[in-house]
């Protein structure tokens, strides 16, 4: 009966959120948030909103063409991010390798702000053995879009 608690007490430890994002109603968003965001996705599905911090939020969906998508809307405007799920760019690949090589991609995704394109990609650290691991040390670069290192 002690390992059963043992290994339900990991279990749910393991899934506790490792973001700082926390998953929010529609109806606790700002109605221009979601009435912009409805004017420019109109057809979206599996509409997921997040609340990053008091002023900013992020909504991640599936858009027309059934591509991961994300929004992010604050006081300053809006942002899209077209996530990459696959076959990431190898300059931003071997750059990560290269600086930080006990580091992991998190989420990668072309970011427009202001009509200008660029790489954003969320790195972790990964400690822990088999299903449960624990992310650590966060960190976002930036890049080009020929993959030409930005910055932090």
């Amino acid at each position: 009966m002690k390992k059963l608690a043992i290994i339900l007490a990991l279990s749910l430890l393991s899934l506790a959120p490792l973001s700082a994002q926390k998953a929010i109603a529609e109806k606790d968003v700002r109605v221009t948030y979601v009435k912009d965001f409805q004017r420019q996705e109109p057809k979206a599905t599996h509409v997921q909103w997040w609340s990053i911090d008091s002023l900013t939020v992020r909504v991640t969906f599936i858009d027309s063409t059934n591509s991961r998508m994300a929004m992010v809307f604050s006081n300053k405007g809006s942002e899209t991010h077209y996530i990459i799920e696959h076959h990431y760019p190898h300059a931003i690949t071997d750059t990560i390798a290269r600086h930080y090589p006990h580091y992991k991609i998190k989420e990668l995704y072309a970011r427009k702000v202001r009509n200008k394109m660029t790489y954003q990609v969320a790195i972790v650290k990964q400690s822990g053995i088999l299903w449960w691991k624990k992310e650590s040390d966060p960190k976002t670069l930036n890049f080009e879009l020929d993959g030409k290192f930005i910055g932090e």
